[in-house]
């Protein structure tokens, strides 16, 4: 039993075969040994002839399984292939050869290795043509159907090309809409600003789980794929990405993207973020397990010789005085794999930890650093929002102009003179609105910001786990988004340079009177900071 998409398998389509297929055993009194269904796999293609179930019976054909021979019962030829006649007929002549007798509902037709005669292959054949074409033009009209679909969204008309909808998505009413799900856009929302502050997809599929937040599928609970699945998917801020779909085959994107198809439901400025955030956790570690201990791994380097510089945790130990402190050190890779480095000093975690995170958020807390937030907030996702607009614009004036080059038709030239224009005002408009968000910043003082950040400092060390983790994961997010270059210095100078964005640098130092560290800000440029 076969059909070749799996929208075909929520009908009558396996009921009807199994029911044909049984009832016609049971009047010739054969034994059903074996069902083999092959669900959305494309015969036109000849797939199930490769991928399918069909497949796996022929290799336990030739691999002698059924050596008193075997029926392959079907409802129609055409379950079994509807590529080439030619191509039909060669592999049912190796199927009967092999002892396999093919038998159809329709019909009553058997064909074995004794009775395929002129009058059989004649059969065999014409019934392999018939299927063909009618396979082809199927696929030739449903080619068509979606392309002038698709060809309508690209001018600019609103309609909904299908009910199939992301799971945060229904589709309602006459014509259809989309209309979001309150309680499931709550959800994508809280998956993008926990990708934000840096936690990763297995963290937040167990914090949904823990907060029992229901899926949107059938799934018992979310998994980190789940989740994936949304933070990959471009409709969270209303694209469609069509793609073609010949039967039974997977989905191949046309590379066109058309905006504004469904409803937004995460800003362009927080979609930008998290994307950027897991372009990062992809490229470094998150710390050793939920302690996220070291949140400089990654991109703490030694200044001597340019290797990283690795955590080294000995544990909790008391002091003869009945304290307790951690032993935690940043050391040299190179120096501790013997690569000739001579900077063997081990630096104590906390204390640095503490040092290096003093100047980055005295330089976050300056006021001058403040803008009003909800102006630019609004306008940061302006910018995110032209930011794309401007890189599908440009996407579409390179195909445009290669389809030109390699056609050479009137047609490609004018399509890639307009959408050359278009490109260019939409870098205009991207241009335009960051300089107004690179003015309107600096303007204001933010205590409530202020406030929160003091307090996410305090949260570093808190005795909650959970709470710990996630501030540190927080912070560590912000340090590396932040911090251009962090090197430690060793052995002749004990201290950190740190390169602050693209415009300041820290120098910092321990001092072994306190016993603490130490540092001094200033312009790459040398000269005051404002």
């Amino acid at each position: 039993m076969r059909w070749s998409s799996s929208e075909q398998s929520r009908g009558s389509t396996l009921e009807r075969q199994q029911a044909d297929c049984r009832r016609h055993a049971a009047e010739q009194g054969w034994r059903v040994v074996e069902e083999l269904v092959d669900d959305g796999i494309s015969a036109f293609k000849g797939e199930h002839a490769t991928t399918g179930r069909l497949s796996s019976f022929v290799r336990d054909v030739e691999a002698g399984r059924y050596p008193d021979g075997v029926i392959l019962l079907c409802e129609k030829l055409d379950r079994l292939s509807r590529q080439e006649p030619g191509r039909v007929f060669l592999w049912m002549m190796n199927l009967t050869e092999a002892g396999v007798t093919v038998a159809t509902v329709d019909g009553a037709r058997r064909y074995s290795k004794g009775n395929l005669d002129m009058a059989a292959i004649i059969e065999v054949v014409v019934k392999a043509q018939l299927s063909h074409e009618e396979s082809g033009k199927k696929s030739q009209r449903l080619s068509a159907a979606w392309a002038a679909k698709r060809h309508r969204l690209d001018a600019g008309a609103k309609f909904v090309m299908t009910r199939r909808a992301p799971g945060w998505l229904e589709v309602v009413g006459d014509p259809p809409r989309f209309v979001p799900i309150p309680g499931r856009v709550d959800v994508v929302r809280r998956i993008f600003e926990e990708t934000v502050a840096g936690f990763g997809k297995q963290y937040i599929a167990r914090n949904l789980n823990r907060d029992g937040v229901p899926t949107f599928g059938r799934a018992s609970g979310w998994h980190a794929s789940a989740v994936q699945k949304i933070l990959r998917n471009p409709a969270v801020v209303g694209e469609l990405h069509p793609a073609t779909k010949p039967r039974g085959s997977k989905r191949e994107p046309t590379g066109e993207v058309v905006q504004d198809y469904y409803p937004v439901v995460v800003d362009a400025d927080l979609h930008r973020r998290a994307t950027a955030a897991m372009a990062e956790r992809s490229r470094r570690f998150a710390g050793r397990g939920r302690r996220l201990v070291n949140l400089f791994s990654g991109l703490a380097r030694c200044e001597a010789c340019g290797s990283k510089m690795t955590f080294r945790g000995k544990g909790r130990k008391q002091r003869a005085d009945g304290s307790w402190v951690n032993e935690d050190y940043l050391v040299c890779d190179g120096y501790q794999r013997g690569r000739g480095c001579d900077n063997r000093l081990h630096y104590n975690y906390a204390v640095w930890e503490d040092g290096i995170l003093s100047p980055i958020i005295y330089d976050a807390l300056r006021e001058e650093s403040f803008a009003p937030q909800t102006e630019v907030q609004e306008l940061e996702i302006e910018v995110a929002r032209l930011e794309r607009i401007s890189q599908l614009a440009k996407a579409r004036t390179k195909t445009a102009l290669d389809l030109a080059i390699e056609t050479g038709r009137h047609e490609a030239r004018t399509a890639w003179t307009d959408l050359t224009r278009q490109s260019d005002e939409a870098e205009a408009a991207l241009d335009a609105a960051r300089e107004r968000l690179f003015r309107i910043r600096g303007s204001l003082t933010a205590e409530e910001q202020q406030e929160r950040v003091r307090a996410l400092r305090a949260s570093l060390d808190h005795a909650d786990e959970d709470v710990r983790f996630e501030a540190r994961s927080k912070v560590k997010s912000a340090i590396h988004a932040l911090v251009a270059e962090l090197t430690f210095a060793g052995p002749a100078r004990i201290g950190v340079s740190m390169k602050l964005g693209d415009d300041r640098q820290v120098s910092i130092d321990y001092d072994e009177i306190v016993g603490g560290t130490e540092w001094i800000m200033g312009r790459l440029d040398g000269q005051p900071l404002a």
